[in-house]
């Protein structure tokens, strides 16, 4: 699964869409505190005003939106090479009962039971399952009358906060004097669940049910009581924690100190990585070797202590990561300079131009521009170094 593959499913998350049938929503009520469905339904989408319709959509839209192995995890199920992973076969049960309702209820006491002290206050979890249709062999997706096609089979499950309103004191008009206005209706935010899932995963359009995109709305913090309990999936780790391991390893060869060119150099090697993927399609992987390669090709010189300190970080030489984890987006400026006069970002491929130097014992940082900096509009003076 790479973003593609969950933006293509994201798309298609619309009203009025012929490529899209979107079939029963079961949606529960829980009270945090005595863990009580207060109340439950289940409607079919096509019964719906425009206006609910919409609301739900954008809802479920939202639990497939954010970066990949930051937001968003595809995970596998526990022990489940021959396919015998109990909590699989109920989703796949539920993607194909005729009684959805039934079905999404074991899933919801399942929440209740594992995990709903992590949650602080009332909330709604809701259901919907649905199918798109791609055209065969189109690959601007358009699918045209009485064209060949396949169906893609999924549901997603949404937890959503439910926000109490609070008290208020009103003026009545008619009585003449203040009076305490207490609202009997909650809010459901359906803008910010609080995660979710949806199963089966998907890659190149094929659906892979041995697996399961969960979502979190905190970055890099996924719910391991929702994974491993509610999903019993194998707890992944996410990119920041893979980002930091990589650099703690580049740090235990290289010691405190690094020029920013080699970083540079880096994230060079790491792009062409990504290139290789964006054209595939294939996730791109670093393992020991490929970071061996890469650092060696940035001018670090790795000798022996490359594959201790990897072994030593890592836990074992077959971990590997994903290449688009622990490389910055080039797109924005997204590396940072710290130190306790200022921060500075700048993009990873423009470290070459970066030195820190010295003169007369009073540290500098150097930055090569080819243009006038401005400050507030105005061009800064020019003075000799």
């Amino acid at each position: 699964m790479n973003k593609e593959d969950i933006a293509g499913i994201r798309r298609e998350l619309k009203i009025n869409n012929s490529k899209l049938k979107m079939q029963e929503i079961c949606s529960y009520y829980i009270k945090h505190e005595s863990k009580d469905i207060l109340c439950s339904e289940e409607l079919y989408f096509d019964m719906m005003d425009e206006e609910r319709k919409e609301l739900y959509l954008k809802n479920f839209k939202k639990v497939l939106s954010g970066k990949i192995d930051s937001k968003i995890f595809e995970l596998e199920f526990k022990d489940n090479k021959l396919g015998e992973n109990i909590t699989q076969k109920h989703m796949f049960h539920t993607l194909r009962t005729k009684n959805f309702r039934e079905a999404t209820l074991t899933i919801v006491n399942k929440i209740i039971e594992e995990t709903c002290e992590n949650y602080e206050k009332d909330f709604m979890i809701s259901f919907v399952r649905g199918e798109t249709y791609k055209p065969v062999g189109k690959k601007n997706n358009e699918l045209e009358d009485g064209a060949e096609a396949y169906t893609m089979e999924f549901f997603i499950g949404s937890i959503c906060p439910i926000i109490i309103p609070k008290k208020l004191l009103k003026f009545d008009f008619e009585d003449r004097e203040f009076k305490t206005n207490l609202p009997m209706n909650v809010t459901i935010n359906t803008d910010a669940p609080i995660e979710g899932f949806m199963f089966p995963s998907f890659s190149d359009n094929a659906a892979e049910t041995d697996k399961v995109v969960y979502f979190t709305k905190n970055d890099n913090k996924p719910n391991p009581l929702f994974v491993e309990n509610v999903l019993d999936c194998e707890f992944k780790s996410t990119a920041k924690a893979d980002k930091e391991r990589f650099l703690e390893v580049v740090r235990d060869i290289v010691g405190t100190e690094i020029e920013p060119e080699v970083v540079s150099r880096i994230y060079e090697e790491l792009g062409r990585r990504l290139d290789v993927e964006a054209e595939s399609g294939e996730v791109s992987m670093i393992g020991l070797k490929d970071m061996e390669r890469i650092l060696e090709n940035s001018g670090i010189n790795t000798a022996d202590k490359f594959r201790s300190s990897f072994l030593g970080i890592m836990g074992g030489e077959n971990y590997e990561f994903k290449a688009s984890s622990i490389t910055p987006n080039y797109a924005t400026k997204s590396i940072k300079i710290d130190n306790n006069t200022a921060v500075i970002s700048i993009g990873p491929q423009d470290l070459k131009n970066v030195k820190q130097v010295t003169k007369d014992g009073i540290r500098y940082l150097m930055i090569r521009i080819d243009d006038t900096a401005t400050l507030e509009g105005f061009d800064l003076v020019t003075e000799k170094f």
